[in-house]
């Protein structure tokens, strides 16, 4: 859960990667999201974003391969474990409201549709496993940059970052089926 700023509501994102969350660069929520569809009702451009989105494609094999569009909303939260950072809030037309929660922090320097985003937007890109290798790299690896993560392997980091997630009150572990045809 990241708590939206000036307000004690949370938006709740879905990872499949919750080691990556210090290098949470932004928090991209789909077209068809409620907060979406509440920032729209009083942002007309919002609602013109949502309209654009929803005249394409929203089968996930052709978002994969489709250009990534953001809005940027006037929305900001505040990362879960350093709470003086401030994410902003985009619309985005790759995420999907019926995988996960329909809301994701944005990890440019291991993912590639989170890294095509940020380029585009000019958003940071914080590298957070060690590697020789050019970003976005999806691998494994030793974390950095990532306070109580550090030198920890992807797995420890995984589950260390839900154990503490779990203890905070604000994240769980939770197992997810993807049936694809």
């Amino acid at each position: 859960n990241f708590s939206l700023e000036n307000s004690s509501e949370k938006l709740a994102v879905f990872t499949t990667r919750p080691d990556t969350i210090f290098g949470a660069t932004f928090i991209a929520i789909s077209p068809q999201h409620p907060l979406a569809k509440q920032i729209a009702n009083k942002d007309p451009k919002a609602a013109n974003f949502i309209k654009f989105c929803e005249k394409n494609s929203t089968k996930e094999a052709d978002i994969e391969k489709a250009e990534k569009y953001g809005y940027e909303t006037n929305l900001s939260v505040s990362h879960p474990f350093k709470n003086k950072i401030m994410l902003k809030v985009f619309i985005a037309n790759f995420i999907l409201m019926d995988y996960g929660t329909g809301a994701i922090f944005g990890c440019p320097a291991h993912d590639q549709r989170d890294y095509d985003f940020a380029v585009k937007y000019s958003l940071d890109i914080l590298p957070i496993i060690q590697t020789e290798e050019k970003l976005p790299f999806i691998g494994d690896g030793i974390h950095i940059n990532s306070e109580f993560l550090n030198n920890l392997n992807t797995n420890d980091a995984i589950k260390q970052c839900i154990k503490k997630l779990k203890e905070l009150k604000i994240g769980e572990e939770k197992t997810t089926y993807r049936i694809r045809d």
